[in-house]
């Protein structure tokens, strides 16, 4: 598996901000809060030296639960999927 890129992370942080905004029920001071969790979970991965996507995903469950919680059936599966194709695509 590739380390992630810059470009990876910031698509990666356009599916968060994609899915976060597809959230209905969510009022805007925890989309805020899930926002800021994302973000500092995204820039952890810039210092990981060799993760791969099923380590990331579950760091990810741990530190960002509510984020999880809240999003619709089936959208982890894809993020999962972005996230094998993002590491398997040679540098």
């Amino acid at each position: 598996m590739a380390k992630l890129r810059d470009r990876d992370i910031m698509d990666i942080n356009k599916w968060f901000e994609e899915a976060l905004n597809r959230l209905p029920k969510v009022d805007r001071k925890k989309k805020m809060r899930m926002r800021r969790k994302v973000r500092d979970e995204l820039y952890f991965l810039l210092t990981w030296a060799k993760p791969t996507p099923s380590m990331i995903i579950n760091r990810w469950e741990e530190r960002m639960s509510d984020v999880f919680l809240a999003m619709p059936y089936g959208l982890k599966d894809e993020l999962l999927r972005l996230l094998v194709k993002k590491m398997d695509m040679p540098t």
